[in-house]
């Protein structure tokens, strides 16, 4: 009860809400509850992309099939010099950001986005990272209302990570890095084998969901807003924001 209360009292210090965004919560906002989130993986009512009875919808999509890998190719070096410059100090564990100063964004599953069950990181951005979540997710689903779809979501499947939950990562994926941009809370995955299509009258297919998913965040990166990596073998896009 003790460590929990522990963790409880971090919390507060590390919730902050972002103006103007249903997504983020605030230090007010935040107790106990919270603190048992991060322990107990939260699950979620969805209907993802997949097979089904009914028929699939193709749509309008702007960016080149089969080259995402080419285009979305930032280093993590680049990536990394972003997180450093916009993000938190890395931390050791959750008890470590009672000491931080910038403040980080308590991430929930809103009309933007989906927050997926997270092993090793935990749902926190800074600020500017939340608000540029949140634009992708809104941006994504409005461009599929305007060519004529229903109401889907994007699936967030990483975000802050620790010292702590690194070096659980590396044990199990000899490829992660311990130079992670995810450690200074700029810096989010998301999925682009899954989605949370709310109307399963009018499903999409997976393929023309992912595209959608790419040129939005090709906007983005155009508007010099992040930089991104395409991970095929992770499925998600990582993005951190400039």
């Amino acid at each position: 009860m003790k460590n929990l209360l522990y963790i409880s009292a971090a919390l507060l210090i590390m919730a902050a809400a972002l103006p103007g965004c249903s997504c983020g919560r605030s230090s007010e906002e935040t107790d106990e509850e919270d603190s048992l989130s991060l322990l107990v993986p939260e699950t979620h009512t969805e209907i993802q992309s997949g097979p089904f009875d009914g028929e699939v919808h193709h749509m309008e999509t702007h960016v080149v099939p089969g080259r995402l890998k080419e285009i979305f190719c930032d280093t993590n070096d680049l990536q990394l010099t972003a997180a450093r410059h916009r993000g938190i100090n890395p931390i050791e564990g959750i008890h470590s950001s009672y000491y931080h100063k910038r403040p980080l964004v308590r991430l929930s599953t809103c009309d933007a986005y989906v927050v997926d069950t997270m092993w090793f990181s935990l749902p926190y951005l800074v600020p500017r990272a939340a608000r540029l979540l949140h634009d992708i997710g809104k941006d994504f689903a409005d461009t599929i209302k305007a060519r004529g779809g229903r109401e889907y979501r994007i699936h967030l499947t990483s975000a802050l990570r620790t010292d702590h939950s690194v070096r659980r990562l590396k044990r199990r994926n000899r490829a992660a890095t311990e130079q992670s941009c995810h450690r200074y809370g700029t810096t989010f995955d998301i999925s682009w084998t899954k989605f949370d299509c709310r109307d399963s009258s009018y499903v999409i297919s997976l393929e023309d969901l992912k595209n959608i998913l790419a040129e939005i965040i090709y906007d983005k990166r155009q508007q010099g807003r992040c930089y991104a990596i395409f991970e095929r073998r992770q499925g998600c896009f990582h993005v951190t924001v400039r």
